[in-house]
């Protein structure tokens, strides 16, 4: 057998064998007998500063709402999240997480070809093919540090384009009008435009798309599980023209969205300093892990704009690295299941100080 198919031959089974999420702590405490509450988890890059007590409060008080059915259209959420982006009421559409209004896009849009700008979050493409489309994919370049220019992409031909912005996982956080650019490019090409701002919220509203309002054929996707720490309640929510969101709401079935999670929503999202401390505090803690990654040899951390760090390891592959750490009570994001990062990148949350030295602690000497 050639080297070139052999080659071929691992890249699949890496892509098929390595877990397409991070979180994963109770299939870690399954694996290596350690209780997940005793796991540091760096693989899933949550708020450091974990949920507002606003909305720890919120969630206490919600409990006496268990009996009863939420509102269905989530009307009182639905304000606040829209004043929280800066749009209309109408052109926003609630999710349960932000993985559910991507999967609901591509069967509403119903898009036969569809371009997804990587390597990127797996649920995009997944979500496209799961309803019929095909999927090619504009490959950013390692030697470029996987930044993006909108120069580049093609979108004619394309029904949809998916930008992930931070992307995830590199970090990189394309300039705002150079996703304008690209919406430009787009619209001219007939083409819808996806950009997915889980990671927004880090970088700072003024980054986001949504400053130039809602218009038909622009989708922008955004989560409050990473920002606000409530990846175990689900939420997430799509702002796009009215005339969109009208159509999603008959599609998407009433109740998606939990009473805690209403309730925790509300809460966060009128806590201003918590998310303002939390740039704070993210950025800060960033900058000195990244120095800190640095200074490990065999390990170079990529810039972000994002709570987590994308770093190139030599001598070492992403795949014994992980299970060293694990095997240490140290969870990390084994990057092989995101095309163009094979078994040479790990991703890690940025967490509390004490946390972020344990971490690159552990990884010096798991490294060597």
């Amino acid at each position: 057998m050639g080297e070139d198919i052999k080659n071929m031959i691992r890249k699949i089974v890496d892509l098929e064998s390595a877990p397409a999420h991070g979180g994963r702590r109770v299939e870690a405490q399954r694996r290596y007998g350690i209780p997940k509450e005793e796991l540091l988890d760096f693989s899933a890059s949550i708020n450091l500063l974990g949920p507002s007590p606003e909305a720890v409060t919120a969630v206490r008080a919600a409990a006496g709402e268990i009996a009863y059915y939420p509102e269905e259209d989530s009307a009182g959420l639905v304000t606040t999240v829209a004043d929280h982006l800066g749009v209309f009421p109408d052109e926003v559409v609630l999710g349960n997480g932000s993985i559910e209004i991507i999967y609901w896009l591509a069967v509403v849009l119903e898009p036969k070809r569809v371009l997804v700008i990587e390597p990127t979050f797996s649920e995009y493409r997944k979500a496209c093919e799961a309803a019929g489309a095909d999927c090619d994919s504009f490959q950013l370049l390692e030697q470029d540090a996987f930044a993006l220019d909108v120069a580049e992409i093609q979108p004619a031909g394309y029904d949809l384009v998916f930008l992930c912005n931070p992307n995830n996982p590199t970090g990189y956080l394309v300039p705002l009008d150079e996703v304008a650019a690209l919406w430009r490019q787009c619209r001219v090409a007939g083409a819808g435009l996806v950009v997915d701002e889980a990671f927004i919220d880090f970088a700072g509203h003024e980054e986001s798309i949504l400053s130039f309002g809602a218009t038909p054929g622009l989708y922008v996707v955004r989560s409050f599980t990473k920002s606000h720490a409530l990846a175990g309640l689900r939420l997430g929510c799509l702002a796009a023209s009215a005339e969109f969101t009208a159509l999603m709401r008959k599609r998407i079935p009433p109740w998606n969205v939990n009473v805690f999670a209403r309730a925790a929503g509300k809460a966060s999202l009128t806590d201003w300093e918590y998310m303002a401390r939390t740039r704070r505090e993210t950025a800060k803690a960033r900058e000195r892990l990244f120095d800190d990654l640095a200074g490990v040899p065999g390990v170079e951390p990529l810039p972000s704009e994002a709570n987590f760090l994308l770093c190139r390891l030599a001598g070492i592959g992403s795949d014994e690295l992980t299970a060293r750490l694990a095997r240490k009570g140290i969870l990390v994001r084994d990057c092989r299941s995101f095309p163009g990062l094979e078994n040479r990148y790990i991703r890690v949350a940025v967490r509390s100080g004490r946390e972020n030295y344990q971490l690159v602690d552990a990884i010096r000497k798991a490294a060597r």
